[in-house]
């Protein structure tokens, strides 16, 4: 007798098994935690340029993209970090986990996405608009705003953080405007392919998963029992971000600003933590990666079912 597996639970045990597997290897073979190190990370914003090229190859941005939604969410995030952290450290005292919690509430909308919004079949240009513009108010508004709620004076280059998701965002959407336009040869390959980006995004889920077990494993005096607790907090957050951003969006717009919010840059809170305060502030983004994917891996199940009926 064959087994039907619908499309969506197909998904979801993808992404699962992407996420246990890359959590898998470095601890079970600690050498492999140089290359996830050194040089697995290298190919994610490759990775992220190109499925972003086979998400904007059918997108057209209009108007209709935009929503007051993309000025709340703004609002949100500050308003998010600077309660969290005052809650957090009011309720455990301990001052990492409420910079852990300051952070994901700054952390801005992932890059990839656009990618899971179109597998959802939502509008990925809304989601694009909400990239550009987050990673955009992060990158300037971030150090003033630790300055003002920590007290640390940190130094972020801004304007290089803003390049590079310009660059990130910019070269696949004026390659996918220049194919559609010009080449449409090379447009209709990639809509050919156009299903890719999906296990591209596996790829991208193995080696982010990989790199943040490699950085738990090399870390010293941590109990299960502290991991857990930032697991919590993060999956606490994470379940917020979901929700609040689902009420934050135009009516038509509900699930994309869910997203939006949700699913965050977590790479480069990760950068945040390690480089201007310590690692266990790192491990708070680090665990929000796996909450924010067990939720997609979810969502991406009722929309296979939904399809289904």
């Amino acid at each position: 007798m064959k087994i039907h597996i619908n499309p969506g639970i197909r998904r979801m045990l993808c992404l699962v098994s992407a996420m246990i597997l890359g959590g898998s290897v470095p601890v079970l073979w600690r050498a492999s935690g140089t290359f996830f190190d050194n040089y697995a990370g290298n190919f994610v914003p490759l990775m992220i340029m190109v499925m972003l090229l086979f998400s904007f190859i059918d997108v057209n941005f209009s108007k209709k993209s935009t929503g007051w939604s993309h000025v709340r969410i703004p609002v949100f995030m500050v308003a998010l970090a600077t309660g969290a952290y005052f809650l957090v450290k009011k309720l455990t005292g301990d001052e990492n986990f409420a910079i852990m919690a300051f952070l994901i509430g700054m952390t801005p909308t992932a890059n990839a996405a656009p990618v899971i919004t179109h597998l959802l079949g939502r509008r990925e240009d809304y989601v694009t608009v909400s990239v550009v513009s987050t990673n955009l108010f992060t990158a300037f508004a971030l150090a003033p705003l630790v300055a003002l709620v920590i007290g640390n004076a940190i130094q972020i280059d801004t304007f290089a953080l803003a390049w590079k998701t310009i660059l990130l965002i910019g070269i696949p959407f004026v390659l996918s405007v220049l194919f559609r336009n010009f080449v449409p040869a090379a447009a209709q390959f990639i809509r050919r392919w156009k299903f890719l980006s999906f296990y591209l995004w596996m790829v991208m889920l193995f080696t982010v998963c990989a790199q943040s077990a490699a950085y738990i494993v090399r870390q010293e005096n941590l109990s299960l029992m502290i991991l857990a607790e930032i697991f919590a907090l993060s999956a606490i957050l994470c379940a917020v971000n979901f929700a609040a951003g689902y009420q934050l969006g135009e009516p038509h717009f509900r699930r994309e600003c869910s997203q939006s919010v949700g699913q965050k840059n977590t790479m480069l809170m990760l950068w945040v933590g390690l480089a201007f305060f310590n690692p266990i502030v790192a491990l708070g983004p680090t665990f929000y990666v796996v909450c924010h994917n067990l939720w997609n891996s979810w969502q991406l199940r009722a929309a296979g079912k939904k399809a289904e009926n």
